[in-house]
């Protein structure tokens, strides 16, 4: 009887180690499959490899949602250092994971974005937005104001019934450093700054020019002699803001205290770049010159045909160069010599250019109804919106743009997976401008200049 336990109890041990031994090789590969980030898809009915989610905002959010399941707060030194991230792992392959960002008394982010097999997908720029910015009353009594390019300082202007006054401040000092007036009647048509915001070209409606010197705090009177409605393509000299580009009867000038010089004949549209004009010729040919128009080189080996009823522009953003004819643009190819279609998909559109975190470019093409953007990484268009009425847009910052549509303000990040997000403010404009070193909006509503807090980090 003896033996018998003995035996049995050897059989069982045998047994149970065998078992053992089952148990380890069948669990052994789930987990170490598990811990590699595999899952069943029971959907599917197949093992896949899962994904995950990191996403940041700024500045940090109370609470982040994945999947309407998976709630995680930003840790306490996220939040310290202003920006708050999760990381959210072992997601299945999915196109409709959703993300919902939320923080008090702030706009929520809701966003629906595909997780791909053994990768991470990223929300690390996302802007939580107030739903109440405060807007502070600047100066009254204003029909048109201005932002220099140094964004630290502004002209306005108020229309009177013989005159216009202007008035030139510091965005740091309510106090106007200078005010002026011309004796002209009209609208304003455009407020342009040399490059490095120490001049103004202020054009009135009529065809009428007048050159603000904000160094020397005084207005050119009479107006410009050489400048007049038939005058086209002006632009500061990037590097000697007190020499003016134009053209006029197809002739590229230089004007410097009123004596013009003659730079390049025959030309249909220019670019300055540094020390470098690009220019298209009545040729069909695309040349570069140095500043004085010597020193010529051709861009392209096939001419193009000059039509007189196209408008013609050139771009220059990032180190490359961009040919506009009316509703078509063509990128230089530097290496082959040639214009390449870029296929735009609107007509009548203007050109805003930024860079991505990697350094790459984007594009955004923005007419009245429609805006889109092109994306140099994807090699792909995307239409941002649709409306009507779009008279203004402007980026915000690599991630984001600002625009009117009629009199409604609005904010869009430009990131097209899934739906795009979009707020808009409760404040109407005429005029708006968006002042990227500070971070403040600018607004113009009932002649009042109005500014707004901080909304970006």
């Amino acid at each position: 009887m003896i033996e018998y336990v003995i035996n049995m109890t050897r059989k069982t041990r045998l047994i149970i180690l065998l078992v053992c031994v089952v148990c380890f090789f069948v669990i052994a590969p789930i987990l170490v499959a598990y811990s590699m980030g595999y899952r069943f898809d029971f959907e599917k009915m197949k093992i896949t490899a899962t994904g995950g989610i990191y996403v940041r905002t700024f500045p940090s959010a109370d609470k982040i949602t994945i999947d309407s399941k998976i709630s995680q707060k930003p840790g306490f030194l996220a939040q310290v250092q202003g920006q708050g991230s999760i990381f959210v792992q072992s997601l299945l392959p999915d196109e409709n994971h959703t993300v919902l960002v939320q923080k008090n008394n702030y706009y929520d982010y809701y966003k629906t974005i595909p997780v791909r097999e053994s990768e991470v997908t990223k929300l690390e720029n996302i802007i939580l937005f107030k739903k109440d910015i405060e807007f502070s009353d600047l100066y009254n009594k204003i029909d048109y104001f201005s932002i220099a390019k140094n964004n630290q300082n502004l002209i306005t202007a108020t229309i009177n019934q013989n005159n216009i006054t202007f008035s030139y401040y510091s965005l740091n000092a309510k106090t106007a450093i200078q005010t002026f007036s011309i004796n002209q009647t009209g609208k304003i048509s455009e407020i342009k700054w040399s490059d490095d915001s120490s001049k103004t070209l202020i054009k009135i409606n009529n065809g009428s020019y007048y050159l603000f010197d904000v160094l020397q705090k005084k207005i050119s009177i009479p107006k410009i002699s050489y400048l007049d409605i038939n005058s086209q393509q002006i632009s500061f000299d990037p590097q000697d803001s007190k020499k003016i580009f134009f053209v006029k009867n197809k002739t590229l000038y230089s004007a410097v205290n009123n004596k013009t010089s003659i730079i390049i004949k025959n030309l249909v549209a220019y670019k300055i770049s540094g020390n470098t004009i690009t220019w298209l010729s009545t040729d069909g040919f695309l040349y570069n010159s140095d500043i004085s128009g010597k020193q010529i080189s051709q861009l392209i080996d096939k001419k193009i045909t000059i039509r007189i009823e196209q408008n013609y522009q050139i771009f220059n953003f990032s180190g490359k160069t961009f040919l506009q004819e009316s509703d078509s643009l063509f990128l230089l190819n530097q290496d082959k010599k040639t214009l390449e279609d870029m296929k735009v998909p609107e007509t009548n559109y203007k050109i805003l250019d930024s860079l991505d975190e990697n350094k790459n470019l984007n594009l955004i093409y923005w007419n009245n109804s429609e805006i889109y953007l092109y994306s140099f990484s994807k090699l792909r268009y995307q239409k941002l919106f649709s409306g009507s009425a779009i008279n203004y847009c402007q980026w915000l910052n690599n991630n984001y743009i600002i625009f009117t549509e009629k009199d409604k303000t609005i904010i869009s990040e430009i990131d097209y997976r899934g739906n795009i997000n979009t707020i808009t403010l409760p404040q109407t404009a005429s005029k708006i401008d968006f002042n990227q070193q500070n971070g403040k909006i600018y607004l113009l509503t009932n002649n009042a200049l109005l500014s707004s807090d901080k909304i970006t980090p």
